[in-house]
């Protein structure tokens, strides 16, 4: 295809350079509108400019809202140089082809992503001719060229320079991205209207994708993967080597966990799940506390911290194999000392107070979408349900495990003491074999403890109970609910054991 007329209207004028010269050497006549055809005057003022207001004999009205929005442009960037009918119409009528559409959008993610700025704003920066144009463009790829981003622009000049034209391929690839941009940008549009909406699950809604780049692979080697933009948290990394696709989600998992408390919080993960949690207002002592709680699972995992990691802890943690260190921030002894690791990766991360209230999650045919897991129990909502009743730090301790089974893959049992998980069972296909795995670990790095048990679903039978007893378990924490409960009540007022209902399950897979 051969381009005789252009249309570039960017509200992002990087790298437009690039194709200046190319209009003026192929003499290409320009369309353009007020901003960026000045811009484009002041880098080469040789370019064969036309302004959009001057080539539709229209002036843009209603403060600029339209402009491009006109009969002249939009048939010459649909028509079809092989459908007679269209070409009759444009003789006709005395319209012109435009060949090349170069256009990008006002910013909405940015001005809306910014708390500061008020509805009016974020409404004026909705994009509706710049979105039109390119799908119009994209729509008819066979006979117009569509750039939707600065990034294309050295794509377009290299295959022109190498082969002389651009390929029905290239157009096609470059109309796909077209659309996934102008996708992106309506679904940003449509959550940002639904972001006080809390039954959006129910809605029809669109979910903002925005691919970040590319991993060395998936999971395992023979997969490849990709990682996409989904909620404003910023992961900024300062060492160590690329991230996988293994490493991003151990990383959230962590610091999801870790940002539950607001007293200083150590989390350790290995393969998405949490194998040492502790609290202390001494950093260093949570994560010796976290780290004892299953040492071996924790060899190559992800150390998350709520709080900036000093050098104390930073001089314990070189001392064993860790994947990831993430946290808000390090302070410059401890950054030093980590860095010295080539391979360790430390991230900063600081929790957004805009979070996204959905949980995404794929089967083979199907997006499921829900609502996140947001609760959060406290002692108001503890509902004894025996004799004898849990003492404070009892229930300060159940509470703790109950948020961090939170965070477990189901059947979760998490054991714990002073604020310390001693031991947690993951992913059993049994209640009671969750807790035997986490009593067994327990009893590997704990020999005379007395923890409490928490539950993420309730106990359909009281052989848990019977559990229990024999292994020192002073208090259970569950949600309550199973045909079972009143047996479940007896047997543990048969061992003195205190148990306290949540009437919330927390299921995780």
């Amino acid at each position: 295809m051969t381009i005789k007329r252009a249309l570039v209207s960017v509200y992002d004028k990087s790298k437009i350079n690039i194709l200046v010269d190319f209009f003026i050497k192929n003499k290409v006549e320009v369309l353009s509108t007020g901003g960026t055809a000045k811009h484009l005057k002041s880098l080469n003022s040789e370019i064969k400019l036309v302004e959009i207001s001057k080539y539709t004999k229209f002036n843009e009205i209603l403060n600029g809202r339209v402009k491009t929005l006109h009969p002249k442009i939009h048939s010459g960037i649909l028509a079809d140089k092989n459908n007679k009918k269209h070409l009759e119409d444009m003789e006709l009528l005395k319209l012109g082809f435009i060949d090349l559409v170069v256009v990008n959008l006002y910013p909405f993610e940015k001005i809306s992503t910014n708390s500061r700025n008020s509805d009016e704003k974020c409404i004026e920066n909705i994009d509706i001719g710049g979105p039109t144009m390119i799908r119009a463009a994209a729509k008819n790829y066979k006979n117009v060229l569509t750039l939707s981003s600065p990034d294309q622009y050295d794509l377009f000049i290299n295959e022109i320079r190498n082969n002389g034209f651009i390929s029905k391929a290239t157009r096609k690839t470059l109309a796909a991205l077209a659309f996934e941009n102008t996708a992106y940008y309506e679904s940003l549009i449509s959550n940002w209207f639904n972001k006080n909406n809390t039954e959006i699950c129910k809605k029809n809604s669109a979910i903002p994708l925005k691919k970040i780049k590319d991993l060395r692979y998936g999971e395992n080697p023979h997969q490849s993967g990709a990682y996409y933009k989904y909620g404003n948290n910023k992961l900024s990394q300062i060492n160590g080597k690329n991230l996988s696709f293994n490493n991003i989600y151990d990383l959230e998992a962590a610091v999801e966990l870790s940002y539950e408390f607001e007293k200083g919080s150590c989390v350790i993960v290995k393969h998405g799940n949490p194998c040492g949690v502790a609290l202390d207002n001494l950093q260093h002592k949570a994560y010796k506390k976290a780290l004892i709680s299953d040492k071996t699972s924790a060899f190559g995992g992800v150390v998350a911290f709520n709080q900036e990691v000093n050098e104390k802890t930073a001089t314990q943690i070189a001392k064993i194999f860790t994947e990831i260190v993430i946290a808000p921030d390090f302070s410059s002894k401890a950054k030093n000392l980590l860095s010295k690791r080539k391979n360790l990766i430390l991230i900063k991360y600081k929790k957004s107070k805009s979070q996204k209230k959905f949980h995404i999650k794929s089967t083979s045919n199907f997006i499921l979408v829900q609502e996140k897991d947001q609760k959060i129990i406290s002692t108001p909502d503890l509902q004894p349900q025996t004799n004898k009743k849990p003492s404070k730090k009892d229930m300060d301790d159940m509470i703790f495990a109950f948020t961090v089974a939170k965070h477990v893959n189901s059947n979760a049992i998490v054991l714990a003491s002073n604020l310390c998980t001693l031991g947690i069972g993951v992913g059993q296909t049994s209640r009671i074999d969750s807790t035997i795995q986490a009593i067994s670990k327990m009893k590997k790095n704990f020999k005379k403890s007395r923890p409490v048990m928490a539950s993420d679903g309730f106990f359909p039978f009281p052989d848990i109970i019977e559990l229990c007893s024999a292994n020192n378990i002073k208090g259970i924490i569950q949600p309550g609910g199973s045909l079972n409960d009143k047996i479940v009540i007896e047997s543990a007022n048969k061992h003195h054991i205190p148990v306290v209902f949540t009437n919330i399950r927390h299921f995780r897979h």
